[in-house]
């Protein structure tokens, strides 16, 4: 599920690279990017997974702790 608008985001395993390299994970607490590229996000749980340097980590910020915004182009 990618929506836009007031709905919250989730990116998915299964969404093609292309679709997830359009966006970024972005902390709330304090604002900063999560560095890597996007394998599943959601931002209801706060959790993501984000493969940095060939490898996967799964990382856990709380409910609404993360943001999915758009990239910069």
């Amino acid at each position: 599920m990618i929506t836009d608008g007031e709905d919250p985001l989730k990116l998915e395993s299964w969404h093609s690279s292309e679709d997830k390299s359009r966006w970024k994970v972005v902390r709330t607490d304090n604002y900063t990017d999560v560095p890597g590229e996007i394998v599943t996000a959601a931002e209801t749980t706060g959790e993501c997974s984000m493969q940095v340097g060939g490898e996967t980590k799964t990382l856990s910020f709380g409910p609404g702790g993360i943001r999915i915004i758009g990239r910069r182009r």
